[in-house]
């Protein structure tokens, strides 16, 4: 490797990040939108709760705890006046925060390669798909770079053994605990690693020196459940948001294979080579003493792999259902470090270790069902296998199995066979090709955020609030997507509160109450308080007693009320597309005389009946291209408010017209 002066290393290093930052803030300018729901929306919420109110809440209700650190960086941004011009503020802060995972790593390099293998890890640790995340407001824009922080405090903390340094490991966990709750994992990394450093350094003396980590993370727990009592529960509720995580039943046999899978994956997405070579240094650490700042990398690195990828694996077992890439590639870096570790020592490759490895890495490879995990709902979770889902959607007749084992099996042999002189080809080739998938997932998240707009808030995202004269209630049907709930109360700030109608809900922990109409048409709670706004925006489905001032495209309607809250008319189980599968139904709030007006087509012979007030009105036939209009008179049973229409069918018809018009006075 050649040699660097400090001063040539630390400008490198700065180009690094200020060049990874222009891209990747450049491609997450692509994306219009946020794309993973409720996360985005959720974090974007909090943050805009926590930079204008100072607390952790939804549309002004609490809620459990999800981050502190991921809300306080989105925050800023989005709090500004012009929120587009917030979001894009937002995406280049992203790309610094992620970017700025190449400092650590190459600091923690430092402390056993030269300035030049420290900077071509950090250099790998810029180029992974995970940095796509850079355009999405997730917890992993910045657990990225603490995850990588806390790793190399308890690499320090295990070679100086000094209270300073185990203080700084402990906020570094603390820290990275507040960006996501599954950093909790790392106070049993931190001990494992330890037992492992002590069993290479082949010494025991040293335990009792690292009493203040353990007196440290007890206090930590104290603090953590008293905070738990005074906001927001019980101290059973240690995950917070994420407490469902904790109290669903794990099935082991399905939890032993989700870990075998997220191992696997490992080499995946790491490119194969470096967990090769990290798993040969740790083989030959164990049969010699390794020097100190080695030894606490070798365990700090293998304590973070086993309990990270098992953790991961036993929570996708139940909750995700596939690869959670997302929650593991900040494995990455730590075994670019241990490539590059390999590399300056001469890829020293004894017969039976390589062999070892290099069986164990094929067989853990070929075991892996790729092809089972490539498929679009697993991409938001898995950016590394979109080019592999791109092939299969442009070529379906590859065969995705034996198109990845090749490729994978590729690496096994590169491991074995590449020569001293061609060393440093690996990690460049792997920068190309790390970087190559990068643009690939870039484009895809892209192109599905740009098709998540049409159908959750039409083009203009902020037509609430440009249209709003006054803060605006969100009634939620359950017959419009239910990110798009999410996508308005991201895009328009006069969104205050969202209810359900009946039994609608929106997934994703947003304070929703359920509401339901009186005959007369009054939304009231479940325990019969009306309520006050002098905004509604809900399905096209619902009509309500005031003006209707704006439409998106989506299906939505923005109404100013006439007080009280009130609904005209609701319809039921017909499509936007004006089809009706089966059984479609109006209600006509505070009636007493009027007309069901409707007008419907069939595509072929069908059986239709119709209902007046919930009793046989009329039975017909349609023939193939049949049109029909009628009109029904309706007048409300004698002491209701109430009229409804239904019109069943035994195969699908479209209505074009299907409505109430009450008589006139």
């Amino acid at each position: 490797m050649p040699r660097l002066s400090p001063l040539r290393a630390g400008i490198a290093l700065a180009a690094l990040v200020g060049l990874s930052t222009t891209l990747r803030w450049w491609a997450a300018e692509r994306i219009p939108t946020p794309w993973i729901a409720p996360d985005e929306m959720l974090y974007g919420l909090l943050g805009r709760s926590l930079w204008e109110h100072g607390n952790l809440h939804l549309l002004g209700q609490p809620t459990r705890f999800f981050s502190l650190v991921s809300p306080a960086l989105a925050g800023g941004p989005l709090r500004i006046g012009n929120l587009e011009t917030g979001y894009d503020l937002l995406k280049g802060l992203q790309a610094l925060a992620m970017s700025l995972a190449a400092v650590p790593v190459y600091l923690w390099g430092r402390a056993f390669l030269t300035r030049a293998g420290a900077l071509v890890a950090a250099a790998l640790s810029l180029a992974i798909p995970g940095l796509v995340y850079s355009g999405l407001v997730m917890t992993e824009v910045a657990f990225y770079p603490i995850l990588l922080l806390a790793a190399w405090a308890i690499a320090r903390a295990l070679v100086r053994a000094t209270v300073g340094s185990q203080v700084l490991a402990l906020g570094a966990f603390a820290l990275a605990s507040l960006t996501r709750l599954q950093a909790a994992v790392l106070v049993p990394v931190f001990f494992t690693a330890l037992a492992i450093d002590l069993a290479l350094a082949r010494e025991r003396s040293r335990v009792r020196r690292f009493w203040p980590f353990a007196a440290g993370t007890a206090v930590l727990a104290v603090l953590w459940g008293a905070y738990r009592l005074r906001h927001g529960g019980p101290f059973s509720q240690v995950l917070g948001g994420y407490q469902a995580a904790g109290e669903t039943h794990y099935s082991v046999v399905d939890a032993l294979r989700f870990v075998l899978y997220h191992a696997e994956y490992t080499l995946v997405f790491t490119g194969v080579v470096p967990v090769c070579a990290f798993a040969l240094l740790l083989i030959q650490g164990v049969r010699s003493r390794p020097e100190t700042e080695v030894r606490a990398y070798l365990a700090t690195t293998s304590a973070l792999t086993v309990w990270l990828v098992a953790e991961v694996g036993i929570f996708a077992s139940r909750h995700v259902g596939l690869l959670a890439e997302r929650n593991l590639f900040g494995l990455a870096p730590l075994f670019f470090l241990g490539l590059m570790l390999w590399i300056e020592r001469g890829l020293a490759r004894p017969r039976i270790g390589t062999a070892a490895v290099a069986l164990g890495a094929a067989l853990l490879l070929v075991a892996l069902p790729v092809a089972r995990f490539v498929s679009l709902p697993a991409l938001p979770d898995t950016f590394t296998l979109i080019p592999l889902y791109r092939l299969g959607v442009h070529y379906p007749q590859v065969n995705l199995e034996l198109v990845a084992t090749l490729v994978l099996l590729a690496g096994v042999v590169v491991f074995v066979l590449v020569p001293r002189r061609f060393a440093l080809a690996v990690p460049a080739a792997l920068i190309l090709v790390f970087a190559a998938v990068s643009v690939s997932a870039g484009r895809v998240v892209a192109g599905q955020a740009a098709l998540v707009q049409p159908g959750t808030l039409g083009p203009d995202q902020r037509w609430i609030d440009k249209s709003a004269g006054g803060p605006v209630a969100y009634v939620y049907t359950g017959d419009v997507y239910w990110s798009s709930v999410w996508e308005s109360a991201f895009w328009n700030r006069r969104i205050e509160a969202v209810y359900d109608l009946l039994l609608a809900q929106v997934p994703g922990g947003l304070p929703q109450p359920s509401v339901g109409p009186y005959e007369d048409g009054r939304v009231v709670t479940a325990d019969g308080k009306g309520l006050r706004w002098p905004f509604v925006v809900a399905s096209n489905s619902i009509t309500w007693r005031g003006t209707r001032i704006a439409d998106s495209t989506a299906g939505l309607a923005l109404w100013r009320l006439e007080p009280p809250f009130r609904m005209a008319t609701w319809v039921q189980n017909v499509q936007y597309n004006g089809l009706v599968d089966a059984h479609a139904k109006i209600f006509a709030y505070d009636c007493r005389r009027g007309a069901f007006r409707v007008a419907l087509q069939a595509p072929g012979r069908r059986s239709v009946r119709l209902l007046r007030n919930e009793r046989a009105f009329r039975r017909f036939e349609l023939a193939a291209s049949d049109r029909i209009a009628l009109t029904v008179p309706v007048s409300a049973p004698a002491g209701h408010r109430l009229c409804s229409f239904d019109l069943l069918t035994n195969a699908p018809v479209k209505v074009t017209r299907f409505a109430f018009e009450p008589a006139r006075p």
